[in-house]
This record gives C-alpha cells, structure tokens and sequence, in this order.
C-alpha cells in the first residue's frame, strides 16, 4: 500500500492536472463528472478531496475564476457585457450582473467604470530613476514558439509565494541536472491583485526543459502558449513590476490599437536576485496581443 507521503505526492499530481485543466477551459462548459476524470478520480470522492486542498469547492473555484476573468475583460477589453456573461457561462446578462455584484459589490458597469476611472486619473510616469525603476514603453512585437516548462505553484501574497515558489522548483531541479545556461526562468502571475484577494493569488515558477520529464507531487508540467507577444523590458526591483504593469496597461495598451489574448502575462528573468544589486535587475513581461 502506498504511504501517506506517496499519496500526498499522487494528489498533488493530479489536483495540478485538473487545475491546469480549469485555467484553460473557462469559456467552456466545466462538469463535475468530467473534472474529475481529469484528475482520476470518483467525482464521489474528487470534490471533498479538491475542496480540502484548495480551499474551494470545485463549482466555487470555477465561478470566481470565471468573474475574475470577467473583470479584467470589462477593463482592458471593448468586448459588451453580454459578451462577456455568455462567455463566463451565463445564460442572460441579468443573471451575470447578479453573480458579479455578489462578489464585486457592484454592478459590471459600475465596476469598468470606478476602475477605469482610478486606472487613467493616475500620474504617467516614464521613468522613475529615484526609485531605482525605469519604464520604456517601447514594445518591441514578438513572435514565439510555445514553450515546455517544469513548475511549482504557490497561492498567496505574490511578494511571499514567488520566493517558496521557485525554492521548490529549483530544489527539484538542481539535483537532476535541468538548471544550465540555456535555462530561461519564467514567472506566471496568473491574477490581478486588485480583483483577486491575496490569498487566492496563484504564482507560477518555471523552468525551461528540453527533456521529458513527467510531473512529479508538487512540481507540474505545463506549455506556455505560442504566438505574438509584446513584449517591455523592466529595469529595476521585482516590488515595482506592478506599476510597470499598470503603466503598460494604462499608457501603452490604448494607443498600440492591440488587443489583448485570453491568456496569462508572463515575465523572463534574465539575471539572478542573488547576485545582482535590486537596481540591476533586468526582466522581460511579455504581454500576450491577437495576431
């Protein structure tokens, strides 16, 4: 019989599974019984086993997710909100306005509103050397193949939860040989920290591998998508890629006449913390855009 750290092992295997699995299918119709497929397990037993481990039940996780989606397409996109209920899975507007004044406090119309209002009164600031941060809002367009990643996920403060993240990531990887020069370290910050709660925040850290390496407890595999990014070079401190986001978003988004794909932003890392002064840090966010 296996032993209990073997099954903790086994369930974080496959709870990643069915996790990744809900981040890639929103838009889509999300079924208990299907879900727990997924993750192979009964639906009888898959529920209170998902619940227990991320602190959700399952139809909680799939229905927050899906408003937070929401709320970020009210704001960075021109899509209607009819468009946006029947692709968070709501028959009628009236009925996603419900569910998203429940857990917004306000109406989605008011919600673009109060935040667009917030988002554009705020300074522009191209650069802030005395800071240590300083912004280009050059976007250079790239196109990129998807990219096969290793990963360890941590839910939480992102400023706590990155740092526990890429130690167990690179605990596993070390030993194995999959950390040399060709390596890029990825960061996925998967949420907006001002629709999110800090709690449910989700960090990936990631590594490149050009090996097939099977997922192993807390340590995922997963494919960051392919296609046209673009992509801001961030020159400074990790705490300040927040007011770079909110720059990109505010200053550069409107006027680039891009829109924007339904997939997570993520961030290159192209020197190490551990050895460069915060000033010098250098870390790419590319910005997924439609081709």
């Amino acid at each position: 019989m296996p032993n209990r750290e073997q099954t903790i092992t086994d369930h974080q295997e496959r709870l990643n599974r069915v996790l990744d699995h809900i981040r890639r299918h929103l838009d889509e119709p999300l079924n208990l019984t299907h879900l727990a497929q997924v993750a192979c397990f009964s639906p009888f037993h898959f529920h209170r086993i998902f619940a227990a481990h991320v602190g959700e039940t399952v139809s909680e996780h799939v229905r927050r997710l899906r408003l937070e989606l929401a709320a970020h397409r009210l704001c960075h996109t021109e899509r209607s909100v009819t468009d946006i209920a029947l692709a968070a899975g709501y028959e009628t507007p009236s009925a996603f306005t419900k569910a998203f004044a429940r857990h917004f406090n306000m109406s989605p119309t008011r919600f673009k509103k109060k935040r667009r209002a917030a988002f554009f009164s705020q300074p522009i600031p191209l650069a802030m050397h005395d800071t240590g941060k300083e912004i280009t809002m050059d976007a250079k367009i790239r196109n990129r193949e998807e990219t096969k990643v290793i990963y360890a996920r941590r839910t939480g403060d992102y400023n706590k939860s990155a740092g526990e993240a890429w130690q167990a990531v690179c605990r596993f990887a070390g030993p194995k040989g999959l950390i040399g020069g060709g390596t890029a370290f990825i960061g996925i910050s998967h949420d907006d920290p001002e629709v999110t709660p800090a709690d449910k925040l989700r960090y990936d850290a990631c590594l490149t591998v050009d090996k097939d390496i099977q997922p192993q407890g807390e340590i995922g595999v997963q494919t960051i998508a392919g296609g046209k990014y673009a992509v801001f070079m961030h020159k400074g401190p990790y705490d300040m890629l927040g007011q770079t986001y909110g720059d990109i978003y505010r200053q550069w988004l409107p006027q680039s006449g891009e829109k924007l794909r339904d997939l997570p932003c993520f961030e290159i890392y192209l020197n190490s913390p551990d050895k460069t002064k915060p000033a010098d840090l250098r870390t790419e966010i590319w910005i997924p855009v439609q081709e």
